[in-house]
């Protein structure tokens, strides 16, 4: 073992001495160092860092996206297990524990900049920047944060210097961890899936090791790869560590028979007048081939048309009012939907949605009562509501999340029929966004105190269950502008329809007609690229492919683009748990659980006002349903 490791086998030890009988306070100790730790190598094993460094390395393409995809993986992994730890922390600990995990993690942060820079970035390409890192270095080293054993380290010099500090940092985690196991068994009473999960990120981190030595082995110190070193040889290495470390293109185990990411074809057929809507869905649904797919499926699995369970899952649930149908599925392209299924024998079909936040300030908010009153149920499918029909379930990666609806788990067909809608965060929120919440409900993954990897969790479902056809509605009233994903004052009517078998691909087509020409700009698409691969090269778009003249999206002005960037950390630090953000219910049919204060009632309509929610009275608005409060 190295220096590193060496020195924190003495720190450990010493730790054990000083919490003798303390085992409490000594796991806690030790998930505040941990979270630093995981802070500052989710900083440093970064993907645009990792990428530019590895674009000035004299490697082959395929030799650079073999350690590209093995150190994107790492560092998948490893923000995972930052927001596991503080979650953790922030749920057991007191007001000050909640300071300590806060300064910790910014600690992790800086150093991990700090470091990032001084060990990637020559001084003659960033001098300014080197020197504030080395000066933080310096303010580590005096406050006894960086010691010289890792100091001599963070200097630039070969990758494969790079790799080897990272052995020993990744075996020192590992270490830390097994403590942390024992610890965990000491203290049930702090939650005992706490050392179940622990052992899942020791056994990430031992592996994230391997990954670094392979690396290590197979560069010399002119950034090449060593004498009798291949890419073959190479990635044979990796995939002993485990496929996922590999690009989806030389997995031969794993995700064969999962359709996000494969490519292929995705149809985008348009129209004019609001007549042809659904004579343009009909043709859409016959000619990409949905009724084969079907077929398929039924004879694969040795059932028949009656006997497939098919589940189809729109989006509604956000809907708060008729005046803005921006943000649903629309009503009559679902009952189409359902017609064609049931004249093709196909009687077993579903409609599923989850609840979300806005259950806990409003009534009557249950997935069956906004199904009605949207007209879902005219479709004459059954509704089924997610969210309360969660099963466990254990996700071979992933933390936090052990449930999945049973519909979901058990169909035979999945469809995701999402809506066009634009996103201050993910620029474009389509038909793999649609699908989050399957697995539990939205609140457990958005705030701080959440111990699931928002886009990690998603990914794990889909990678487990994922849709086997997926649809997009852009055709009436689609939402646009900074928060699209909530609704849209005047929305746009793109009128079009998406249609393919692999949702990843028809969310990338979709996404550059909306005008993001960098999925990478967009984290659940770039997740999904990271995870099942890049189909970008290999999609054939059948019908229209040109960008939708008219869409804005969040980043139209700078205000907007600033808005946009403070979105995210505002919505999880400063919405109240979201209850400050909500849209101009329909309170007859919503009414709120409780009296709204004068303060919250200022707050909201502020920020609706501020984010482009306010609805005056529109004279063409549609008459609201007739349901009683």
């Amino acid at each position: 073992m190295g220096l590193i490791y060496d020195q924190f086998t003495r720190e450990l030890a010493g730790w054990q001495e000083k919490y003798v009988g303390r085992p409490r306070e000594e796991l806690l100790g030790l998930c505040l160092m941990a979270l630093e730790r995981e802070e500052l190598v989710t900083v440093g094993y970064r993907e645009e860092l990792m990428t530019k460094r590895l674009g000035g390395m004299p490697l082959s393409d395929p030799v650079r996206e073999l350690i590209s995809h093995a150190l994107i993986w790492a560092w998948r992994d490893e923000e995972m297990h930052t927001i596991y730890i503080r979650g953790a922390l922030l749920k057991l600990g007191s007001p000050l524990l909640r300071v300590k995990t806060f300064r910790q993690q910014f600690g992790g942060m800086l150093g991990g900049w700090a470091g990032s820079v001084r060990q990637h970035v020559p001084w003659k390409h960033a001098p300014i920047a080197r020197a504030a890192a080395t000066a933080v270095t310096w303010m580590g080293t005096v406050t006894g944060k960086v010691s010289e054993d890792i100091r001599k380290y963070l200097n630039y010099g070969p990758f494969r210097d790079f790799c080897e500090f990272n052995v020993d940092a990744e075996k020192t985690a590992s270490l830390c961890y097994e403590r942390m196991i024992a610890l965990a068994q000491l203290t049930p009473e702090l939650g005992r899936e706490l050392a179940d999960d622990f052992v899942r990120v020791c056994e990430d981190e031992k592996r994230h090791a391997r990954i670094f030595e392979i690396l290590a082995e197979s560069l010399d110190d002119q950034n090449r790869l060593a004498p009798g070193e291949t890419d073959e040889t190479l990635a044979a290495k990796i995939a002993d560590v485990g496929e996922y470390f590999l690009p989806r293109s030389l997995r031969r185990k794993i995700v064969t028979q999962n359709k996000i990411g494969s490519g292929g074809r995705v149809w985008v057929h348009s129209g004019e007048p609001q007549e042809e809507k659904c004579g343009v869905f009909r043709r859409l649904l016959d000619q990409s081939g949905l009724a084969q797919k079907l077929e398929e499926r039924a004879a694969q699995l040795g059932k028949r048309a009656e006997e497939l369970r098919v589940v189809i899952k729109p989006s509604f649930m956000l809907g708060y009012h008729t005046k803005d149908r921006s943000i649903i599925t629309d009503a009559e392209l679902l009952r189409e939907l359902a017609a064609f299924l049931r004249e093709r024998g196909y009687s077993r079909a579903v409609l599923m949605e989850s609840a979300n936040i806005y259950d806990q300030f409003f009534a009557k908010r249950g997935v069956p009562e906004v199904a009605a009153y949207f007209g879902m149920s005219e479709t004459g499918l059954e509704i089924v509501d997610a969210s309360k029909d969660q099963v466990p379930h254990s996700y071979f990666r992933g933390m936090a999340q052990n449930t999945i609806s049973q519909s979901w788990r058990e169909a035979d067909f999945r469809i995701s029929f999402g809506k066009m809608r634009s996103h201050p965060v993910e620029m474009a929120y389509l038909t793999i966004g649609n699908l989050e919440w399957m697995g539990g409900r939205c609140d457990e993954f958005l705030f701080v105190e959440r111990q699931a990897h928002r886009e990690t969790a998603l990914m794990t479902l889909l990678d487990a269950f994922p849709p086997d056809f997926a649809l997009l509605d852009a055709y009436d009233e689609a939402s646009d502008g900074l928060v699209g994903i909530m609704g849209c004052p005047r929305p746009k009517s793109p009128r079009r329809i998406y249609a393919s078998e692999d949702a990843l691909a028809l969310d990338l087509v979709a996404a550059r007609h909306m005008g993001v020409r960098e999925p990478n700009r967009c984290i659940i698409l770039r997740a999904a690229c990271h995870w099942f691969g890049d189909p970008s090269g290999r999609i054939e778009v059948i019908g229209t492919d040109q960008p939708l003249r008219e869409w804005r999206g969040p980043y139209d002005t700078e205000f907007s683009t600033l808005l946009s960037f403070l979105a995210y950390p505002v919505y999880v630090f400063g919405s109240g748990r979201g209850s400050l953000f909500v849209p101009e219910m329909d309170e007859k049919a919503f009414p709120p659980l409780q009296r709204e204060t004068f303060a919250r009632r200022i707050l909201r309509r502020g920020l609706r006002r501020l984010l482009g929610l306010h609805f005056p009275n529109r004279p063409d608005a549609p008459p609201e349903p007739g349901v009683v409060a």
